[in-house]
């Protein structure tokens, strides 16, 4: 490994966010050729971060098992969003590839801007008549997706109320998830984004649960994924991405552009 791909490593590993900003700068051929050279986790994190039309056009370049194992490390709803930018074959061979593509597949069919698209349809809800202590035990192979409201649900899923999670974690509380329901006003999966992101329920919390007509809970949108959309759109009405860096006043970024670039030229021509 050269000392510039050592540098890009630690780079992209310390800081995801400032790595997606410039590989948002990057024609999606030489996105492609800085992905390749990552470790997977830090390339699906950086990959993560970056405007998705770049982030997708890297996609398309890279060879099928890299772009999924990518996509496999991406939370769902931003997997979603990047496949529904790609050509049908292409979108299709890789969720051929991805273990859990079903539910990938349901989040594509949703119009992009809905709920429904912008949902994560891995954020958990449980039963309302659960016994707390229960609860716990369950949340416990939820760790990964968990947020800061837990949902609740009755028997036919529908959404019942949501409630404080660290009052299910409190030790002390026992009886049923029912004795600790709030309110909550829902998303509709057909609502699109100015109402998803009109919904007062965010002045109060991070994640706001999406149900369909029948009040089925399917899942929640973050509050993260409606900043890092209005970030994408901030962007597209930018004046370009050489202004963008330069507005930053800083030549540290303008050197680690460079050194993108310049790493991932050598490998697109290999790839010729």
């Amino acid at each position: 490994m050269t000392l510039q791909e050592r540098l890009l490593h630690r780079f992209a590993e310390g800081h995801p966010t400032a790595a997606a900003t410039l590989l948002g700068q990057q024609t999606a051929e030489d996105a492609a050729a800085v992905l390749a050279l990552l470790p997977e986790e830090a390339g699906a994190s950086v990959l993560g971060r970056t405007a998705s039309l770049v982030a997708a056009g890297a996609l398309s370049q890279l060879d099928a098992a890299r772009a999924s194992g990518l996509l496999a490390r991406l939370p769902l709803e931003r997997g979603a969003a990047l496949l529904r930018h790609l050509e049908p074959e292409t979108r299709e061979g890789l969720l051929a590839m991805l273990p859990g593509s079903e539910r990938l597949r349901s989040l594509i069919t949703y119009p992009r801007g809905t709920a429904g698209a912008l949902m994560d349809p891995s954020v958990p809800a449980l039963p309302a008549d659960l016994g707390i202590d229960e609860a716990r035990l369950r949340l416990g192979g939820f760790s990964a997706n968990l947020a800061l409201d837990l949902y609740l649900v009755d028997t036919d899923h529908r959404l019942v109320g949501v409630t404080d999670l660290r009052e299910v974690l409190d030790p002390s509380r026992h009886g049923t998830l029912s004795a600790l329901i709030r309110k909550m006003e829902p998303l509709r999966d057909r609502a699109d984004l100015a109402s998803v992101g009109a919904h007062p329920g965010w002045l109060n919390h991070d994640t706001l649960p999406v149900v369909d007509d029948r009040g089925t809970y399917l899942g929640a949108v973050r509050a993260e994924r409606l900043r890092q959309v209005a970030q994408e759109a901030i962007t597209r009405r930018s004046r370009g991405g050489a202004d963008a860096v330069l507005a930053l006043g800083d030549l540290f970024w303008l050197g680690l552009s460079g050194l993108f670039s310049s790493l991932a030229r050598p490998q697109a021509e290999e790839a010729k």
